[in-house]
């Protein structure tokens, strides 16, 4: 009886998204850009955690600063997997966390479901802050979840850091055909 009860409390947290894992596939600077449908900077807040059928998502409001990429906005909405909602909490593996007035570039897209996320989880986050010369850096620490490189085969992730003006530039490189 105990083993049954044990296995019907997995089940049920697992059904609730507390067991949930999550293998990142690798993509590089080039991939987010050609694949996100938006690049934007900005600065987050959050509004509400809800269900959308049995995943619960962090909604943010986002004050679009720069539009790097996609139909120019001045405010988005975008979402996080994970939160707490009714009383129930989710969270999920390399899903990234947003720092409220924290200044990011975004790398989004949009699913046809209209919800629009920040593509590969932790990938597509970075924080933007000045270096000791006070120009403005990107950086992104690297993914601690398993990723996975295009043939499926374990990889590390590591840091990327870079000047702000060196990724608009990228960005443009990429978006007019070139990049690696």
């Amino acid at each position: 009886m105990q083993k049954l009860l044990v296995y019907g409390s997995l089940i049920a947290a697992a059904s609730l998204g507390a067991l949930r894992g999550s293998t990142l596939q690798q993509l590089s600077l080039d991939d987010m850009i050609r694949q996100s449908t938006m690049i934007v900077r900005g600065k987050p807040q959050p509004t509400y955690s809800a269900f959308r059928g049995s995943l619960i998502y962090t909604h943010y409001s986002v004050q679009v600063t720069e539009n790097l990429k996609g139909t120019p906005a001045k405010q988005l909405d975008i979402v996080v997997p994970g939160g707490v909602s009714n009383g129930f909490r989710q969270s999920f593996a390399g899903a990234p966390t947003l720092a409220p007035g924290q200044d990011y570039v975004l790398f989004l897209w949009t699913s046809k479901t209209g919800l629009t996320q920040v593509i590969g989880l932790t990938q597509g986050l970075f924080r933007v802050t000045a270096n000791s010369s006070g120009q403005l850096m990107v950086l992104r620490a690297a993914s601690t979840e398993l990723m996975l490189n295009a043939a499926g085969h374990p990889v590390t992730d590591s840091d990327l850091q870079m000047l702000l003006s060196d990724l608009r530039t990228r960005i443009q490189n990429v978006l007019n055909g070139g990049g690696k």
